[in-house]
């Protein structure tokens, strides 16, 4: 819960309804994002976006990160991250919310943002 600090209610509200019928267990490793953490990101080559000219969905408090219980150990197991996103897929649906997914772009798995507008 404290990762969904600053988060926008909507994105909060899809992880709760997620964590509730998701058969994947899985955390939310980070929501919000500082300048600071965005810009360190931006340097060691983590993310394409600097946090200063043009801003994170993080930083925004429009995305999250999110990593299934055990995803180490598994050696990125893509039947549980299929499975884990199909959930956000469902859930989104059902609220009406409108969501953008990381695993889609073939790059990052575990982020998922808000679409615009909402």
């Amino acid at each position: 819960m404290n990762n969904l600090s600053n988060v926008n209610y909507k994105l909060a509200l899809v992880v709760g309804y997620a964590l509730g019928i998701s058969k994947i267990d899985f955390f939310v490793n980070e929501g919000f994002r500082t300048q600071e953490k965005q810009q360190e990101y931006y340097k060691k080559g983590v993310s394409k976006v600097d946090g200063v000219k043009i801003k994170s969905q993080h930083q925004l408090g429009r995305a999250i990160d999110i990593y299934y219980v055990g995803w180490r150990k598994d050696k990125d197991d893509n039947e549980k991250w299929r499975l884990l996103i199909d959930t956000f897929r469902t859930v989104g649906k059902q609220l009406g919310i409108k969501l953008i997914f990381g695993y889609d772009w073939g790059c990052d798995k575990p982020h998922i943002e808000l679409a615009r507008g909402e």
